[in-house]
């Protein structure tokens, strides 16, 4: 009895990242579709939104090895309780590129402790794979976080290029100020 509970965190859990991680994919999706003509920041989205297909494809079929169902209304429950932060960027999607990478780091922040929730779930429940699976997504993810703040410098001072006497080692500044902080 007490296994069968402990699947069933573990598979809440899951449902609730498979939701999460597809509803930022979602949003990363159509910010790729929209910078077709930017060449500095389409292969970067690209590449964030691929990682989170993958992750999303990964959960699903851990879900489904413990027994679970991706269009159970757990599932269903996760999408729309932990992917809010996700769905807002799509409301709210700015015009400034600058904007909608400030909204994928908030929302892939929340992806990051949401997974560190899962690991800790996972490792008290006993199932390492899982865990290791998290372990890796974790990993990935904190990787796209810290590569949008060293970005951002200079996506911003672009969003800004119409202004006169800005200045130039801004971009460079603020990336170096970023790191210091994170050291």
């Amino acid at each position: 009895m007490a296994e069968d509970k402990k699947k069933d965190i573990v598979t809440k859990y899951l449902a609730d990242m498979i939701g999460l991680e597809g509803h930022i994919y979602q949003a990363i999706d159509k910010q790729v579709k929209g910078t077709e003509d930017e060449p500095d920041v389409n292969p970067i989205l690209r590449g964030m939104r691929d990682t989170l297909e993958r992750h999303t494809n990964a959960l699903r079929e851990r879900l489904e090895a413990l027994g679970g169902k991706p269009t159970s209304p757990l599932k269903e429950a996760g999408a729309s309780v932990l992917g809010v932060a996700a769905g807002v960027i799509d409301k709210f999607r700015a015009e400034e590129v600058s904007k909608e990478f400030r909204d994928n780091y908030t929302a892939i922040s929340l992806s990051n402790i949401s997974y560190v929730m899962l690991i800790t779930t996972c490792l008290a429940c006993n199932d390492q794979e899982t865990a290791d699976l998290a372990t890796a997504h974790l990993e990935e993810n904190a990787q796209m976080v810290m590569d949008i703040g060293n970005l951002i410098p200079s996506v911003v001072v672009r969003d800004l290029s119409d202004l006169t006497d800005l200045n130039e080692n801004a971009a460079e500044e603020a990336r170096q100020r970023y790191s210091q902080v994170w050291r």
